[in-house]
C-alpha cells in the first residue's frame, strides 16, 4: 500500500523549484549581455572599412587577439636558460614525410588505433573515424592498451635509488650526480655537467675486432684553435650536424655548448641567420628583383623607414646567442608551411527511413607557403594532400605550367619516386592541374630594429610576416596576408621553434578602383612547418 505524500513534503518540493528557478533567472541576463556585446562589437569592426595605401595591409585581424599559450619565464641566471642541444636537432637528414612508402594494413586493434591517430593529426578525420570504430569493434579497451604503450612511462617513473631500498642495493649514480653534505645524491645541472668535460680528451675510436689495436683518430691530435675553426665551418654548412656533435663525445659536447662565437656567425650569418631573412620586399609579386622604389611616395610607414643593417649593434653585449639562434623568429627554407583546413556542413536529407540522422559532409583543404631566399614566395590553396604537392613547388614548374609546355617538362625537387617507383616515369597529368592554381608573390619580416622603436600601429610587432600574392580572381586584385611566426609548444621552451605561423588578417586589394576586401578566416587554422628532404637547405 503506497503512502500518499504529506502537505509539507509538496510545500518543500515547491520551495526548492522556486529558488532553481530563481536562480536561473538571474544568471540568463549576464549571459545575454556579454553576446549582445560581443554581437555588437563584431557588427561594428564588420563596418569599418579599411583605407590603406597600397604599400601596407590594413589593421589588425580580431583573429590576433586568440593567444594559443603564453612562454614560461626565463630565468634572469645565465645557467638556468640554457637551451637544449635536442631542440636543434632537425631529426634524420635523410627522412622525409612526403614519400610513399608500402605500409601494411592493420590487422588488429591496437594498429588500427594508432592508423586512426596518425590520420587524425594529419587532418583526414574521415579515415580516421574508420580506423576508430574498426579498433573499437575489435576490441573494446583498446584505448587503455594504447595509452599503456605510449604513456606508461611517464607514470611509472622509477628513481636511480629508493630512499626505502636495502643498503646492499648499488646506487646507479655516477659521475653526473653531486653528493650533499647529508650524504643524499643529487643530479647536477647541465651547466656544471657542460663544465666537467672541459679537461676531457676526445676519445680513440672502438677497434673494429675486439682485441685488436683501435684504429688512429687524427682529430684528436688537432689544436684547440684548429678544431674550433673546422667547427665553424661545420656550422656554417649544416647547423643540425653541428648540434649533432654533441652526442659523439664530451670534448665537443663542451665546445658546442660552450663556443658562443660560432653561435654568434650563424646567428648572423647569411646561412641560417638573420642575414639570410628579407626586412623589405626584394622582388615584385612575379618575382623580379626591385632596383627602384617609388619617389612620389612622400607619407612612409614605420615599416618603411631606412633600416640598419643586422649586426651585433642591434642586440646587448650580454646576448646569449645560442638561445638566440633557437627562439628568434625567422623563417625557415628547408621546408614548407601547411595549413589544414577540416570543417563540417550538412548534407541532403535521407529518403530512406533506415537512416538515424542527417548526413554530414567532412571537408578537407591544405593551404600551402614555400619561401625561398631571394624574397619570393609561392602560395597553393588545393585538396590535394601534401605527398601529392610539396614535391612539385618550384618556380621552374610555375613558369612551365603558365608558358603552356607539356606536363613533361615538370620536374620533381626530388628523383620522383614520390609519385612513382620508376624514377624515369614523367609526372602524372594532375600536377599540372595542381599547379595551374598556385600564386606568385613576395615577403618581408618585421625587422629587429623595431624591437626598439615605438611603433603606433599595433599591426607591426616582432615576428610579423607581410606575404604579397596574385590574386586568384584577376590580375586586378592582389592578396595580402598577415601572419606571426610563433612557437607550436610555446610552454615548454626545450620544444622547436619558429615553426608555426599564426594568423593575423587577409585581404583582397583591388588595384582599379583602390577598394580593400577583407576575408573572414572562419575556418582556416595556423600554418606548420614541415622538413622536404628533397629541398635541401633552401639554395
Amino acid at each position: 500500500m503506497e503512502t500518499q505524500p504529506t502537505s509539507s513534503d509538496l510545500e518543500q518540493f515547491r520551495q526548492q523549484w522556486q529558488q532553481e528557478v530563481s536562480a536561473r533567472a538571474q544568471q540568463k541576463p549576464t549571459r545575454d549581455i556579454t553576446t549582445n556585446h560581443v554581437r555588437t562589437k563584431s557588427s561594428n569592426e564588420q563596418r569599418q572599412r579599411p583605407e590603406r595605401p597600397v604599400n601596407r595591409p590594413p589593421g589588425r585581424h580580431p583573429l590576433a587577439e586568440e593567444h594559443d599559450g603564453e612562454l614560461i619565464p626565463e630565468s634572469s641566471d645565465q645557467a638556468v636558460r640554457v637551451a637544449s642541444f635536442e631542440s636543434l636537432n632537425l631529426g634524420d637528414a635523410d627522412a622525409d614525410e612526403f614519400s610513399k612508402l608500402g605500409r601494411a594494413e592493420p590487422t588488429n586493434a591496437l594498429e588500427h588505433y594508432e592508423r586512426a591517430v596518425e590520420k587524425e593529426a594529419q587532418g583526414k578525420l574521415g579515415d580516421s573515424l574508420s580506423h576508430y570504430r574498426t579498433a573499437f569493434r575489435l576490441d573494446e579497451g583498446v584505448d587503455q592498451k594504447y595509452k599503456e604503450k605510449y604513456f606508461a612511462h611517464k607514470w611509472k617513473a622509477t628513481r636511480p635509488n629508493p630512499s626505502n631500498a636495502a643498503p646492499t642495493v648499488p646506487s646507479t649514480a655516477h659521475h653526473s650526480q653531486s653528493v650533499e653534505a647529508g650524504g643524499e645524491a643529487v643530479p647536477q645541472t647541465t651547466p656544471q655537467l657542460i663544465a666537467s668535460f672541459a679537461d676531457c680528451e676526445i676519445e680513440d675510436a672502438l677497434p673494429v675486432i675486439e682485441g685488436d689495436a683501435p684504429p688512429p683518430c687524427p682529430i684528436k691530435k688537432l689544436p684547440t684553435e684548429v678544431l674550433l675553426e673546422l667547427l665553424g665551418h661545420i656550422a656554417r654548412i649544416d647547423i643540425s650536424i653541428y648540434a649533432r656533435l654533441a652526442s659523439v663525445c664530451k670534448k665537443l659536447a663542451y665546445h658546442v655548448y660552450t663556443e658562443f662565437g660560432i653561435w654568434k656567425r650563424v646567428s648572423l650569418g647569411p646561412e641560417f641567420g638573420l642575414a639570410s631573412q628579407k626586412y623589405h620586399f626584394a622582388t615584385d609579386i612575379q618575382g623580379r628583383p626591385v632596383i627602384w622604389s617609388a619617389v612620389e611616395e612622400e607619407e612612409q610607414d614605420a615599416d618603411e623607414r631606412p633600416m640598419p643593417p643586422v649586426t651585433d649593434a642591434l642586440f646587448p653585449a650580454s646576448q646569449d646567442w645560442r638561445g638566440f639562434f633557437h627562439s628568434y623568429p625567422r623563417i625557415r627554407f628547408t621546408g614548407v608551411y601547411i595549413s589544414t583546413v577540416n570543417y563540417t556542413r550538412s548534407g541532403g536529407t535521407s529518403v530512406t527511413p533506415s537512416t538515424w540522422g542527417s548526413q554530414v559532409h567532412i571537408v578537407t583543404y591544405y593551404r600551402y607557403l614555400r619561401f625561398f631566399r631571394d624574397g619570393t614566395v609561392v602560395s597553393l590553396l588545393t585538396t590535394h594532400e601534401p605527398i601529392e604537392v610539396v614535391h612539385l613547388l618550384t618556380k621552374e614548374n610555375i613558369s612551365l605550367v603558365r608558358s603552356g609546355k607539356a606536363v613533361d617538362a615538370m620536374k620533381f625537387t626530388g628523383v620522383g619516386q614520390s609519385f612513382s617507383q620508376q624514377p624515369n616515369m614523367p609526372p602524372p597529368p594532375s600536377a599540372q592541374n595542381i599547379l595551374k592554381h598556385a600564386l606568385r608573390g613576395r615577403w618581408r619580416l618585421c625587422h629587429p630594429s623595431l624591437d626598439s622603436v615605438d611603433v603606433a600601429s599595433n599591426s607591426i610587432v616582432p615576428g610579423d610576416l607581410h606575404i604579397e600574392t596574385e590574386g586568384g580572381a584577376g590580375p586586378r586584385y592582389l592578396y595580402t596576408m598577415h601572419l606571426s611566426l610563433k612557437h607550436g609548444n610555446a610552454r615548454n621552451k626545450f620544444s622547436s621553434r619558429n615553426n608555426k605561423l599564426v594568423w593575423k588578417g587577409f585581404w583582397s586589394y583591388n588595384s582599379i578602383s583602390h577598394d580593400w576586401a577583407e576575408f573572414q578566416l572562419r575556418n582556416d587554422k595556423a600554418f606548420w612547418f614541415s622538413r622536404v628532404k628533397s629541398y635541401g637547405l633552401g639554395y
